[in-house]
């Protein structure tokens, strides 16, 4: 029996080869997952040397991740595969860094379909065929290793499978270690710094792990309740002025908009943004602390429809594929209609992406006008709608109601991807020169182009607002920065978390000062503005702002509103059930009219996006004009029926059903 034992835990060739290739195999691993992440070598060797201890915990952790060969029968097959998909996720993480500045996450999972969709604005043909390529030799590499290996043992000595245990053991304790040294730790504000910081595999695994709702330190009815008596005695010692005539409240976010002349390498044949300057020049321009950066609108979006902070959910996380999925939540347009105003969205783009048509609805706005209830539109050289679509829309929301509104806006005609051999392929107005790579200069002659095309949007807003009898606050932000080049230069001088904002009115504000602003914040600056009443969350940062225990209030205030008993807030200020229209007009069919050849659907409101759907069968569809749709006159059915349709051909909503018969499809 001894002997028997002895034999099973005996160190012999095998297991010491076994245990030799997992331990350089895990070295490789980490040295090419961390060269992806910081770009070049001696990074990876700083981090070798001046952070051993982080170096330690992301090599054990590869340690840990692969050590199930110790067990396995088919040891390579499962080998090749785990470092097939570290490499992999590691690279798409890489790629990600380069076209929005911030690494692979867990909640880009959930985001899939909406980055497959913009894909085309990034991906080439070639890289394309090369990843089929490695696909396909991935995939025979594999299956020939599967077939091949045919190893008798799971285990070639029992000492193996104990270094798993050993390893279980020692990573947390290194963990914990390297916690209290300071040299590790989650920076919520910038992911990308934080992967830096504690290493890519780490980073990686955590962004999965952190997707538990964890509840804050300190988190009970009692801390919230005190909370809420602090900011209702505050609120006592308000003494603004309430607007009594409700001023119609815009926001209007600016995709990755900044000011471009802030790049002192960067010499421009005219101004690209007059009119938002001159704003900044009578009133004043503001910087504000934002999310993300190069991409990840809806980060900054939801933070500024909401007041919540979206450092204390999952890095990298979209609230709109994950909390606002099911669950009402209050808003800016809460606020405003508990106030007696009508919330309109608008976006020149489409509806379902990144789930807003259900968001929207989960924030109490009372319609959505998104690409797909639009005409007429212009598209950019990059195929993104060009912003000034968007003022006819704003105009109609807000002429929509006799009170007044909330017209909440999201612009689109800054998208990145910026070419990088824009000079050859475009001739626009706006010259670019200076000291700058040739890469750098032509995605900026390029960029700066399109954003004199949101620029030329805003002074259309700024006319309209001028010419509008009811008072009228315009808030301009923001999402992010671009994804230029320019900011992945580590030394690059300007703040890749920081974008621009500021207020347009046609009645006369008080000047407040707004810096250290939060994206998060914008929303209670915007009320105190307008002399409108605050809601929960903006009364919240309003009163608490300077507050010495601010931000753990937050956390707590934000965890009790998301996923905890919602103590804060008073029964008249919880998220009521709500119905959301697309689009501001009923799509209807009215009549048709029938031809030999085909048959003309009358009605109104369509758009280029109504598709003519007979029994549950969708017909091409040619778009005549707004009140009629073509399509031949020999498809059969019962009933026809108009949908507008989003990506992937995502119901959005549909006109009244006609009844249809054969005999009627007969007639010539």
């Amino acid at each position: 029996m001894k002997k028997d034992l002895k034999g099973l835990f005996k160190v012999n060739k095998k297991s010491m080869t076994e245990v030799l290739l997992w331990l350089i195999g895990g070295m490789l691993l980490l040295f090419v997952s961390e060269y992806l992440l910081r770009g070049k070598v001696r990074y990876v060797k700083l981090l070798l040397l001046n952070k051993s201890g982080v170096f330690l915990v992301n090599y054990l952790l590869l340690l840990l991740i692969t050590s199930p060969i110790f067990i396995l029968k088919r040891k390579n097959t499962f080998y090749f595969l785990m470092s097939f998909i570290i490499v992999t996720i590691s690279g798409v993480s890489k790629y990600l860094c380069l076209v929005r500045g911030v690494p692979f996450t867990f909640s880009d999972i959930y985001s899939i379909g909406e980055g497959l969709e913009i894909a085309g604005n990034y991906v080439t043909v070639p890289m394309v065929v090369g990843v089929l390529i490695f696909l396909i030799a991935v995939i025979g590499i594999t299956i020939f290793s599967f077939k091949k290996e045919k190893n008798k043992k799971r285990i070639n000595s029992y000492l193996n499978p104990l270094i798993i245990l050993v390893l279980i053991i020692v990573f947390p304790l290194v963990t914990k270690d390297q916690y209290a040294k300071g040299n590790m730790g989650y920076m919520r504000w910038d992911i990308t710094a934080s992967y830096k910081k504690n290493g890519y595999v780490f980073s990686t695994i955590e962004s999965a792990l952190k997707y538990v709702r964890v509840k804050p330190k300190g988190y009970s009815k009692e801390k919230i309740e005190k909370i809420r008596a602090i900011v209702d005695e505050k609120e006592k010692e308000d003494n603004r002025v309430i607007n009594k005539k409700k001023s119609n409240m815009i926001f209007i976010q600016l995709e990755a908009f900044m000011d471009p002349t802030l790049i002192k390498e960067a010499k421009f044949s005219e101004d690209p943004i007059p009119n938002f300057r001159k704003i900044c020049d009578e009133n004043k321009g503001y910087m504000a602390n934002v999310p993300t950066t190069g991409g990840g609108t809806v980060r900054t979006e939801y933070e500024v429809m909401t007041g919540n902070n979206i450092d204390y959910l999952t890095p990298g996380e979209i609230p709109y594929n994950t909390i606002l999925k099911g669950k009402y939540y209050n808003s800016v347009a809460t606020t405003l209609k508990a106030e007696g105003y009508s919330a309109h969205a608008i976006h020149n783009f489409q509806g379902n992406f990144y789930t807003r048509n259900n968001a929207y609805e989960k924030l109490g706005f009372d319609d959505f006008t998104s690409i797909e209830y639009m005409n007429n539109y212009e598209k950019n050289e990059r195929g993104w709608v060009k912003d000034t679509i968007l003022t006819k829309y704003i105009k109609k929301a807000l002429d929509s109601t006799p009170g007044s509104d909330l017209v909440y806006t999201v612009a689109v005609q800054g998208h990145s991807a910026y070419p990088s051999d824009a000079l050859k392929l475009y001739d626009f107005p706006i010259k670019v020169s200076g000291n700058l790579e040739d890469k750098d200069k032509n995605q900026l002659y390029y960029y700066v182009n399109q954003l004199k095309g949101t620029d030329d949007f805003i002074g259309d807003i700024m006319d309209m607002v001028d010419n509008s009898k009811e008072d009228t606050l315009v808030v301009f932000y923001s999402d992010h920065m671009p994804a230029l080049n320019l900011f992945q230069n580590k030394n690059f001088y300007l703040d890749a978390y920081k974008a621009p904002f500021t207020f347009y009115s046609n009645f006369e504000m008080n000047n407040f000062d707004f810096d250290n602003t939060e994206s998060y914040n914008i929303s209670s600056l915007a009320m105190k503005l307008a002399g409108v009443k605050y809601g929960p969350m903006e009364k919240f940062h309003a009163y608490m702002k300077d507050d010495k225990n601010y931000q753990k209030y937050e956390e707590l205030l934000e965890y009790d509103i998301l996923f905890g008993k919602s103590y804060y807030l008073k029964d008249n200020e919880k998220p009521q059930k709500n119905k959301m229209k697309m689009g501001l007009d009923n799509v209807t069919i009215t009549s048709l009219e029938y031809n030999s050849d085909f048959i003309l659907v009358k009605g109104t409101n369509f758009t280029e996006n109504s598709s003519v759907y007979i029994d549950k069968k969708k017909i091409k569809t040619e778009f005549i004009d707004d009140q009629t749709l073509k399509i031949k006159s020999n498809e059969k059915g019962n009933t026809i029926i108009v949908k507008q349709l989003g990506r992937n051909d995502g119901l959005l909503s549909q006109s009244n059903t006609m009844d249809l018969s054969d005999d009627q499809l007969a007639k010539k």
